[in-house]
């Protein structure tokens, strides 16, 4: 074998009348190539040393031993993306059975390694051929990386295109399954490559065709069991560690069945490790006197075109059992107390014969989970008890989902959701109901946990909540088809508030704490009587028009939340295909500058609408804008209008005019950014900007006709206390704002782009 460099340490053999005995002792065998070189240099090897003896005479039996043989291949010498390696390899050869074993063997194929302790495979002859009768292995692990690169790619990516599967799909029309055999390979290795966008009809075939290519080596009655397996997959920084579980292989009448469990200590009250019981021939599963705490169970047909029912199915039954008895490790996912926290799951999951849909049908249950997770809290997550429920279906190329029943609850509050979801290129439909049954608001409250409310955790509420909502939109269509409407039942309110949130604080001298330019912290002192507080009555009129223009439209209509607000941002969002527009109120902002951070997390969420509405309640609008125009950022380290009005016009806040109110409301968004030129004057990008957001102010009724034809003439400069003023001749009215966009809750109108990079 060209291939091959062998090394035996020793080798006997006996020749005996009717057979020949070889018994080979230590040595090495390392091979280089490919598998189909290695493998056809093997069969013409095999098929020289049988050639019957010359001279007429008889053949003799030949039996082999092998023992401490190690065994290396690589596919090739530098750069190897494939390698098998076995130590301690024996074999034993006889009639009719023959014993190949180790005690380690090793297989890497694109950064995943398949590990084995011990294994040993019972070869039955057959005819011509062996078959495996038998597969034990002490240990079984499996180690993956998977690369960013090789998740699937983003829902309506480019390279989508349904007509790409036709090769394997009018196989499966014609009654045709793409052989197993070498000679059709290439035919089925081209199909996958032309339908490779469509994971789907590549994992049915390749299941497929892997359970017939399993059951082809199969011997009758054959078993397959392997104890002590484990996996580890690293995905990016994370990674997830399962195990030791039993891992068997079994043969039904028309299905291969591949079953997953973890193993059980003694003490659980569950089956020990080992065999996984034989299925209740009424459900399929085993009964319930030997079911393990948790089986995965994978059924994939064997003769998919006779078959009835040729559907792949996966089951995941049983629980709960604790994460850390699954194999899961403190770190993993970002979770921690793994051996207090526990799963059920009844699931039941098929993938269609074309390999094109996906449908689940089931309901599971987490209990007591911790984790850490940046995107969710800057806190610890302790004590998480989320239960679900849910039948639907879904095109695995991402064209369709369709919900019939879902239903989530955390502790005491639950939400049902049902819906479907269309796409077509790069526009899609949605269509959907949620609700949130009744709930006492206390009960809301106690539900989430606390490393997501931790500083509200302590509030106390009254009242109940309640949510119905209805969704459809079609993104190709959006001013024609988008409705977002619900009715929401909420009588919530806080009876009792921990001091340090306390309302009261904010009526004198309080400190807060403010992130610089360079990330640190540093204590501001505020508050009426502050050196740099100013009072509602000595603030110009024109900064609260400016901020209602730019921020926050129905301040004085609404009660911290603005409906309206919500669906244009969403509706705008939409139609840019991507976020350009928030709906976040002035009282939402506020709660936000007093009492949170400025990492985007869903905890701040939760707790910004809880504080929102408690600010809402104590306080009177007037209380509310005097705050917030004293608290909120101007610029780095600017903090309150007294201090922006210093700072960029050289006046007080009650001097502020129109055009330089506007200013100071239309750099909140991201005060970093300056828009003044040389000499000082704001640029004629935003001052254009500017002179619109004073004409939707007028159309509000915020300002009358005279203080919009003053505002118009002026033109704004740092550091001049009074504005310059321009002949009416040298100006002319911006025609830039709709009326969509004056009545759009505050959000309507985009500064230049170009301005707004730092």
């Amino acid at each position: 074998m060209p291939s091959a460099d062998v090394h035996l340490d020793r080798v006997d053999i006996r020749v005996g009348a009717s057979q020949t005995q070889v018994n080979v002792q230590g040595g090495t065998i390392s091979a280089v190539g490919s598998v189909e070189t290695v493998l056809g240099e093997f069969d013409h090897w095999r098929h020289n040393s049988r050639k019957r003896p010359s001279g007429g005479a008889s053949e003799s039996q030949t039996h082999s031993n092998f023992n401490g043989i190690r065994f290396t291949w690589k596919d090739s010498v530098e750069a190897p993306t494939q390698s098998l390696s076995a130590s301690g390899v024996r074999l034993l050869g006889g009639t009719p059975t023959t014993i190949i074993a180790a005690d380690e063997a090793a297989a890497t194929s694109q950064g995943t390694t398949v590990r084995l302790r011990g294994p040993r495979i019972s070869l039955a002859r057959s005819a011509d051929r062996y078959k495996i009768a038998e597969i034990e292995a002490a240990e079984f692990s499996v180690d993956a990386s998977i690369r960013p690169a090789q998740l699937p790619g983003p829902v309506g990516s480019s390279q989508v295109d349904l007509t790409s599967a036709e090769p394997i799909a009018t196989a499966l029309r014609n009654d045709r399954l793409p052989s197993t055999r070498a000679g059709a390979s290439e035919s089925v290795g081209e199909a996958r490559r032309q339908s490779s966008y469509d994971r789907g009809v590549v994992l049915w075939t390749t299941l497929i065709q892997g359970a017939q290519g399993i059951d082809g080596v199969l011997a009758p009655g054959a078993r397959v069991e392997l104890d002590g397996f484990r996996a580890r997959i690293r995905i990016a920084d994370d990674q997830l560690t399962l195990g030791p579980g039993s891992f068997s292989i079994r043969r039904e009448e028309q299905a291969l069945s591949i079953d997953l469990s973890p193993q059980q200590s003694p003490e659980s009250g569950s089956r020990p490790s080992g065999k996984i019981p034989d299925a209740d021939p009424t459900s399929g599963l085993p009964s319930d006197a030997l079911r393990p705490a948790l089986l995965f169970r994978l059924r994939i047909p064997l003769h998919p075109i006779t078959d009835s029912a040729p559907k792949i199915t996966a089951d995941i039954n049983g629980g709960p059992i604790s994460l850390a008895m699954l194999g899961l490790q403190e770190g993993d996912l970002g979770l921690f107390n793994v051996s207090q926290a526990s799963i059920s799951s009844r699931a039941h999951f098929e993938l269609t014969a074309d390999g094109h849909s996906l449908s689940l049908d089931g309901s599971g249950r987490l209990q007591n989970l911790s984790l850490r997770s940046s995107a969710l809290s800057e806190e610890p997550i302790a004590g998480i008890d989320l239960a679900w429920r849910a039948k639907g279906s879904a095109k695995l190329d991402g064209s369709r989902a369709h919900v019939t029943e879902g239903e989530f609850s955390l502790g005491a509050l639950r939400v049902l959701a049902k819906g479907e979801y269309q796409r077509s290129g790069s526009t899609f439909r949605v269509q959907g109901d949620v609700e949130v049954p009744l709930v006492p608001c206390q009960a809301m409250l106690d539900a989430i946990p606390d490393g997501l409310v931790a500083k509200v955790k302590d509030v106390r509420l009254a009242g109940s909540f309640g949510l119905k909502g209805k969704t459809q939109f079609d993104t190709s269509r959006l001013e024609r088809d988008f409705n977002l409407s619900w009715q929401l039942t909420n009588s919530c309110r806080v009876t009792e508030a921990p001091p340090k949130l306390s309302v009261d604080n904010l009526q004198r001298r309080f400190t807060r704490q403010v992130q610089g330019p360079d990330g640190s912290f540093t204590e501001l002192e505020s508050g009426p009587g502050s050196p740099h507080w100013v009072p509602y009555g000595a603030i110009s009129r024109f900064m609260e028009v400016a901020v209602m223009t730019t921020e926050d439209s129905g301040f004085h209509r609404h009660r911290g939340f603005d409906q309206e607000a919500i669906k244009n941002s969403i509706r705008e969002n939409l139609r840019q295909g991507r976020f350009v527009r928030g709906a976040s109120t002035i009282s939402m902002q506020l709660a936000k500058n007093l009492y949170l951070a400025r990492t985007k997390t869903l905890s701040r969420k939760l707790q910004e609408a809880l504080l929102t509405m408690y600010l809402e309640q104590e306080l009177t609008k007037e209380q509310l804008m005097e705050l917030y125009l004293n608290v909120v950022e101007f610029g780095p380290m600017v903090f309150g209008i007294g201090d922006a009005a210093q700072h960029y016009f050289n006046t007080t806040a009650s001097q502020l005019s129109l055009g330089q109110a506007l200013y100071l409301a239309s750099i909140l968004p991201n005060p970093k950014v300056q828009h003044f030129v040389a000499g000082g004057a704001v640029s004629p990008g935003w001052t254009n900007y500017l002179r619109k957001l004073m004409e939707t102010a007028a159309k509000r009724k915020w300002i009358t006709e005279e203080e919009l034809e003053e505002g118009l003439s002026e033109t704004v400069v740092r550091g001049l206390a009074v504005p310059q003023r321009t002949r009416s001749s040298e100006r002319a009215r911006s025609h830039g704002s709709s009326e969509d966009e004056s009545d759009a809750g505050g959000f309507g109108l985009t500064p230049p782009d170009d301005e707004l990079r730092p």
